[in-house]
């Protein structure tokens, strides 16, 4: 363990919190957990900000170009 190095404790339930340190350098809240070779913990990113709003973008053009139904339409026609 380096002297930069954060732990990132794990309660009974499974939950954890990443150190300030770490969560002020990220963007994102969601993240893909995978366990490599041995115990080694891998976070990635499940999607970015920016590539959130880049999709956002994109289908708010695809909206205008094809239109679709509000919300209100949406839970009439599907009765929800």
């Amino acid at each position: 363990m380096n002297t930069n190095d954060d732990i990132f404790s794990i309660n009974e339930r499974g939950s954890g919190t990443l150190p300030i340190n770490i969560r002020q350098k990220i963007s994102v809240r969601h993240f893909v957990c995978k366990i490599e070779k041995g115990n080694r913990i891998v976070l990635e990113p499940l999607q970015t900000r920016e590539e959130f709003y880049a999709e956002l973008e994109a289908a708010e053009k695809d909206w205008e170009k094809n239109g679709g139904i509000t919300l209100e339409e949406f839970a009439k026609k599907y009765d929800v």
